[in-house]
């Protein structure tokens, strides 16, 4: 990254929010917070940054038919915390049906022209969401990535951006989104589980960097806030992210320290 480095302090609130890993099944869990790539996705949409290369453009690997990560994504440090007076997220529950028709050979009289209304093979499906989200996120980034920032959220820089912020399905939109001074703030930090320390109250798996290529690309860890307030992150809450190897970097140094 280039150029000088500050801190931008956002706050934000949202009613509903998801963040959930890369699974399939009936149950569609989110992660207890905020995660960090969602945060991420975040910033660079206020700052009129695409992340995304589609199948028509160049550099694209073809041979998937998806959108994958754009190179020269910027990259910094973000962290995340909950602010002094507020709760953490209640996580709750939607439910819903989910059936398909088979197709095969001798099934023909469940196929859709024939099933008369009847719905075949049903599966309940339970999404879980966050709601009352109260997050301050801390961003270390050039001044470049500052200044762009600071325009999206003015309305200035609105030139290279679309649709609205959301959290996780594109109904959840925010209700609120500030720059802010620095405030108190228990921060997100990294769980070590190796060391036989008692487990921290709050502890969820946090994604920081994904790979819309292969999963196997993707970085997550656990991370729980701290027991006491700070208006500054510390080490293990300030997250490198936009660079999978730098964030490899950064908790491997944490964990064998």
């Amino acid at each position: 990254m280039e150029g000088s480095h500050t801190m931008i302090r956002l706050s934000l609130e949202a009613p509903f929010a998801a963040c959930r890993p890369m699974v399939a099944g009936w149950h569609r869990p989110t992660a207890g917070f905020l995660t960090h790539s969602a945060a991420y996705g975040l910033v660079l949409n206020l700052a009129g940054i695409e992340s995304r290369l589609g199948e028509d453009e160049l550099g694209h690997p073809g041979g998937v038919r998806s959108t994958v990560t754009r190179a020269g994504l910027p990259d910094f440090r973000l962290a995340l915390g909950l602010p002094d007076d507020a709760k953490p997220p209640r996580i709750g529950s939607l439910f819903q049906q989910l059936h398909n028709y088979s197709v095969g050979t001798g099934n023909a009289g469940i196929k859709p022209e024939f099933a008369l209304g009847r719905k075949n093979n049903i599966a309940p499906v339970r999404r879980e969401i966050l709601s009352g989200l109260q997050v301050v996120i801390v961003i270390d980034a050039d001044s470049h990535l500052e200044s762009r920032l600071r325009a999206g959220l003015t309305g200035e820089q609105n030139a290279d951006r679309y649709g609205l912020p959301f959290l996780g399905d594109n109904n959840f939109t925010l209700d609120r989104l500030d720059e802010i001074d620095p405030i108190p703030a228990r921060w997100y930090s990294l769980v070590d589980a190796g060391r036989g320390t008692a487990p921290r109250h709050g502890t969820t798996r946090l994604t920081c960097y994904v790979d819309r290529l292969s999963s196997v690309g993707t970085r997550s860890a656990l991370f729980a806030p701290e027991a006491e307030t700070s208006t500054e992150p510390s080490v293990s809450a300030l997250v490198p992210v936009g660079d999978r190897e730098k964030f490899d970097a950064w908790i491997g140094d944490l964990l064998t320290d």
